[in-house]
């Protein structure tokens, strides 16, 4: 697993997903999943939010992710993504910020997946939030062969 992923491979706003690299099976394929636990059902304006992407997919031997938060109607960044722990890291490019595995990130303790947890700060806004994650289940080979990745999308609305 690399360091951290490219930047811009989250599957939303028109960005591939890893899929592009990681190749031999489609996109969700195998029963597999990943999910963003810990999102508001609406958000408070500057408030913070402990987020935790779940990738579950069987015979994980290496995991990876990749998560932005932006403006569902123009897709510019929208909050702030920060790293909980060594475990995750945060990339910008283009004026996006990409939540992702770190090199220690990518190591797994449980062969039915893997986790990591951010922080994101709520834009001072009053537009919908669109979330967009992509996971990597590596086989371990240390190849773009065989591994299976997995994409969702959530939006979030602003509180009244």
């Amino acid at each position: 697993m690399a360091e951290a992923p490219p930047a811009g491979f989250t599957g939303g706003f028109g960005e591939a997903s890893c899929v592009t690299c990681h190749v031999g099976s489609d996109e969700n394929a195998f029963g597999g999943s990943v999910r963003i636990e810990g999102l508001p059902h609406a958000f408070e304006p500057g408030v913070t939010y402990l987020l935790t992407v779940v990738l579950a997919a069987d015979e994980t031997a290496v995991a990876g992710f990749q998560l932005s938060a932006r403006f569902e109607e123009d897709g510019v960044d929208a909050g702030g993504l920060h790293a909980v722990d060594a475990r995750t890291a945060r990339s910008d490019s283009a004026g996006t910020s990409y939540m992702h595995h770190s090199r220690v990130g990518s190591i797994t303790h449980d062969p039915s997946g893997s986790s990591w947890s951010v922080r994101w700060t709520a834009p001072r806004s009053s537009r919908a939030v669109a979330f967009h994650v992509a996971a990597n289940s590596g086989n371990g080979d240390n190849s773009p062969l065989g591994d299976l990745v997995y994409t969702e999308a959530a939006v979030v609305p602003p509180g009244q």
